[in-house]
C-alpha cells in the first residue's frame, strides 16, 4: 500500500508554481518525513527537488491557451503513484505532524475539505468568493485538501470532472446559474462533480480536522481592514508560522503568492 501527496504546479506569467511546490514538499517532508510527494506538471515548468519525491511530466496539456491553469486537475485520478492520495494546492504550507490522518482517511473513497478554517481556527462556513456556491446548491467543498484511493467511485468522480471541463462552455451556459468563469474553476467542477453523483451529499465525509486555513481576505474577518497582511502580519520564525497573534497548527493556504518570500 503506497500513500502521499499530489498537486499541479504550472507555471503562468504572473506566478512561479514551481517554486511554491519546492516550499510546500519542504515543509511537507519537515513534518511528515515518511510520506511521498508527487507534482504533475508540464515540459515548460518541469524541475528537479530533493523534496519531491516524483514528477511527471503531462503528455497533453489541457490548458496550454489559458491564463489559469486548472483544466488538468481531473487527471489526478490517472496520474498518481499512489493508492491513496491526498491532493493539495501548490501555494499551501504544512505546520504540523498529520501522519495519523491516514488511519481514518484510508477507510473512505472520497473525503473533501468541507469549508475551512479562519486563522484562529474557527469553521468558516460561507465566504463572499462562494455566492455561486449558494446559488446553484453546490457543496462547498475545497479541492485544496481533498483526498482519494484507488476505486471505482473516485474514478467514477474524475471521469465526471473530466466530463464537466471538456464542455465547460457549455456547463456554465447551461447547467450552473448566472456562472462568468472564462475558464473551469477546480472548486466549482469538484463541487459540481460530485452533486451529479450524490446530489443529496449522503455520503459527504465532514472531518472536522481535514480543512484548511483560509487567507482570503474576507475568510479571516478582516473586511474592514485595508491590507490583511500589514494587519495581521503574517510571519514565520524557525519552524513556527504565526498570523496575527495566533500561531498556525494546521494546513495553511497562504493564497497571497507575495507571502511566499516572507515565510520561506
Amino acid at each position: 500500500m503506497s500513500r502521499g501527496f499530489l498537486w499541479f504546479a504550472q507555471n503562468n506569467a504572473k506566478t512561479d508554481y514551481v517554486e511554491l511546490s519546492m516550499t510546500l514538499a519542504k515543509s511537507i517532508k519537515r513534518w511528515n518525513k515518511h510520506n511521498q510527494v508527487c507534482v504533475v506538471t508540464d515540459e515548460k515548468s518541469k524541475f528537479e527537488s530533493e523534496h519531491v519525491d516524483v514528477v511527471k511530466v503531462m503528455k497533453q496539456d489541457d490548458s496550454a491557451e489559458h491564463e489559469i491553469k486548472w483544466a488538468n486537475e481531473y487527471k489526478a485520478f490517472d496520474m498518481t503513484p499512489f493508492t491513496h492520495t491526498i491532493k493539495l494546492e501548490a501555494d499551501m504550507l504544512w505546520t504540523t505532524n498529520t501522519d495519523w490522518w491516514w488511519y481514518h482517511l484510508w477507510q473512505h473513497d472520497l473525503v473533501f475539505s468541507v469549508d475551512c478554517f479562519d486563522y484562529r481556527g474557527n469553521v468558516v462556513k460561507q465566504t463572499p468568493y462562494r455566492k455561486l456556491f449558494t446559488r446553484n446548491q453546490l457543496p462547498n467543498i475545497y479541492n485544496g485538501l481533498m483526498y482519494f484511493r484507488r476505486s471505482k467511485r473516485a474514478q467514477q468522480f474524475y471521469d465526471t470532472a473530466r466530463d464537466i471541463i471538456a464542455n465547460w462552455n457549455k456547463v456554465k451556459t447551461t447547467i450552473l446559474i448566472n456562472c462568468h468563469d472564462e475558464y473551469p474553476s477546480t472548486d466549482v467542477v469538484f463541487a459540481l462533480a460530485y452533486r451529479i453523483m450524490d446530489p443529496k451529499s449522503q455520503g459527504l465525509i465532514d472531518y472536522d480536522w481535514f480543512k484548511f486555513i483560509h487567507h482570503k481576505p474576507g475568510v479571516n474577518g478582516t473586511t474592514r481592514t485595508k491590507n490583511q497582511n500589514e494587519y495581521l502580519y503574517p510571519n514565520r520564525t524557525g519552524d513556527a508560522v504565526y498570523i496575527g497573534e495566533t500561531r498556525v497548527s494546521r494546513v495553511w493556504h497562504y493564497h497571497d503568492k507575495e507571502l511566499h518570500a516572507r515565510i520561506v
